[in-house]
C-alpha cells in the first residue's frame, strides 16, 4: 500500500481508522444484543473512542487495528449465531486477523471456552479444526504465492517471540490496575445480573490475555485493545439496566467517569502546525541529501520510507531485540554495517559521547555500536519533530560513511552527505516489506 517512487502513509493510516471505526460500530452492535437498549448502542461507541490509547493509535500505521477488527468481527458472527453451525463463519475472519498481528487471540479462545462449557464437543471439534486448515492453507499462501522466496515463515514464527521482561510486567499491570480496575468489576457486575457465557468468556480472556502480554519487551497499552472493547460495551449496559430499573443509576455514572478519566492517562497532544514544519524539514533534509531508493538504516523507519529510501532492515529496535535474546542472529546486518552497505543510518544519539547504558542498549548491542563507530561518522545533527521524541533533547544523527572522506564532494557542503559512488537502487535481496501483518512496519 506505499508506493515507493511517491511514498504516503495516509492510505495505511485512513485503513487503520476505519478499522478503529469499524470496532467501535461492532461495541454498538454488541451492546445492542446484550440490553435492547439504543442508548446503550450508542454510548458503547463512544465509550471505546473516549479511551486515549484509542484514537491515538487509530491513525497510526499499525497493523494492530486491522488485527483487532478482523478479531472482533469474528468474534460478533461467532456470538450471533452461537447457537448454530454457522458460528463457524467465525473462523476465516479471525485466522485472517492472526495473520495481521498474532495478539488479539480472545475472541477464539473466548469461543472454544464456550463450545466447551456448553458441552457441545462436535463442535467445538469443528471449530478447531477448521481454524487449523484455514491457518495452514493462509500460510502456503503467503510462503510460496505472496512472499514467494521471501523466507515468510521465519517473520511469521520470530518477529513476535520477544521474551518477557519483568520490569515490563510491573509497569504494564499498575497500568491496569490504574486505568482498567473500575471498567472491569463494572463489567463484571453486569455480567453478574445479566448472564452470557460467550461474553463472560470473552471478557476473562481479554483480562488474563491483556495482564500476561502487557511483559513482552516491546508490548504497549495496545496490548490492552480487547479489554477495552469489553469493557467499552458492558460499562453501557450496565447504566442502561441501571436507568430501566431506576435505581444504581448514579453509582454506575460515577464509577463511569472515574473509569474514563483513567484512560485518558495516555492521551498525547495532537502535532501542532511547528511539529508538521519540523517533519517537513527532516523531509526535505534526506531528499536533498540523498539520492531516491538510497539504502537506510534507522529505527524509526518511518521517515526513512516517507523520504524515499530504501530500508531492508525494516525495523531495527526488532532485530536487535531478537538478536540480543538470541532468538535470531545478526550477523547478516552487521556484515552490511562493517560494508559500509548503507548510505545512511540515523540515530537518536552520538555513540561517542553518549554515556547512558540503558539509552545504549534500548534498540542496539553492542557490536552493532561498535560496527557503526568503525565504518560511519556523524555528517549532521538534524531537529526530531516533537511528537517523535523520548526526551526534550533528542535529535536525529545522521551517520554516513567513512569512506566518503576521500571523495571531493563531501568536503564541507550538506549535499555531499549522500555518496554518489553508491548506486540509487533497491536492494536486491528478498525482504519482506508488505502491509500483511506486522511485515514491513
Amino acid at each position: 500500500m506505499i508506493n515507493p517512487d511517491s511514498p504516503s502513509y495516509v492510505p495505511i493510516r485512513l485503513l487503520s481508522a476505519l478499522a478503529i471505526l469499524g470496532c467501535a460500530a461492532g461495541c454498538g452492535l454488541l451492546a445492542f444484543w446484550l440490553t435492547g437498549s439504543r442508548f446503550a448502542a450508542w454510548l458503547s461507541p463512544l465509550v471505546f473512542l473516549s479511551y486515549g490509547v484509542v484514537t491515538y493509535h487509530g491513525v497510526s500505521m499499525l497493523s494492530d487495528n486491522v488485527a483487532l477488527f478482523l478479531f472482533f468481527s469474528g468474534f460478533l458472527v461467532a456470538y450471533r449465531f452461537r447457537n448454530s453451525g454457522a458460528i463457524l463463519l467465525a473462523v476465516p475472519l479471525m485466522t485472517l486477523g492472526f495473520y495481521y498481528k498474532q495478539q488479539f487471540i480472545a475472541g477464539p479462545l473466548a469461543v472454544f471456552a464456550y463450545l466447551l462449557i456448553e458441552r457441545r464437543y462436535a463442535r467445538a471439534t469443528q471449530f478447531v479444526g477448521l481454524m487449523a486448515v484455514c491457518g495452514i492453507g493462509m500460510f502456503a499462501l503467503f510462503q510460496w504465492v505472496v512472499f514467494r522466496g521471501q523466507e515468510f515463515w521465519r517473520h511469521f514464527l520470530f518477529y513476535q517471540s520477544t521474551l518477557f521482561s519483568r520490569h515490563q510486567w510491573e509497569i504494564g499491570f499498575v497500568v491496569f490496575l490504574l486505568m482498567f480496575a473500575v471498567p472491569v468489576l463494572l463489567a463484571f457486575e453486569f455480567l453478574r445480573k445479566h448472564p452470557d457465557r460467550m461474553v463472560l468468556c470473552y471478557l476473562i480472556c481479554a483480562v488474563l490475555l491483556g495482564i500476561v502480554t502487557i511483559g513482552k519487551e516491546s508490548a504497549f497499552l495496545q496490548y490492552f485493545y480487547e479489554l477495552i472493547l469489553s469493557v467499552s460495551v458492558l460499562m453501557p449496559a450496565l447504566l442502561a439496566s441501571r436507568l430501566t430499573h431506576r435505581r444504581g443509576a448514579v453509582e454506575v455514572l460515577v464509577l463511569m467517569g472515574i473509569a474514563l478519566v483513567a484512560g485518558q492517562w495516555y492521551t498525547p497532544p495532537p502535532p501542532k502546525p511547528v511539529d508538521v514544519a519540523q517533519h517537513n524539514a527532516v523531509q526535505s533534509f534526506f531528499r536533498e541529501n540523498f539520492s531516491p531508493r538510497s539504502r537506510a538504516l534507522g529505527f524509526r523507519g518511518g521517515d526513512l520510507v516517507q523520504a524515499g529510501f530504501d530500508t531492508p532492515f525494516a525495523d531495527l529496535f526488532q532485530t536487535e531485540l531478537l538478536a540480543r535474546r538470541g532468538v535470531v542472529p545478526d550477523e547478516e546486518l552487521l556484515a552490511r554495517i562493517r560494508d559500509q552497505w548503507f548510505s545512511v543510518i540515523v540515530l537518536d544519539f552520538d555513540l561517542a559521547k553518549e554515556r547512558d547504558p540503558q539509552w545504549l542498549d534500548m534498540y542496539l548491542t553492542a557490536p552493532t555500536r561498535e560496527a557503526i563507530e568503525q565504518n560511519y561518522k556523524i555528517g549532521e545533527q538534524i531537529e526530531i519533530p516533537f511528537p517523535e521524541r523520548f526526551n526534550p533533547q533528542d535529535r536525529f544523527y545522521i551517520y554516513i560513511p567513512k569512506h566518503s572522506d576521500d571523495q571531493s564532494a563531501v568536503a564541507d557542503d550538506l549535499g555531499g552527505l549522500g555518496d554518489p559512488s553508491r548506486p540509487a537502487t533497491p536492494t536486491s535481496e528478498p525482504e519482506i516489506q508488505s502491509n500483511i501483518g506486522e511485515v514491513g512496519r
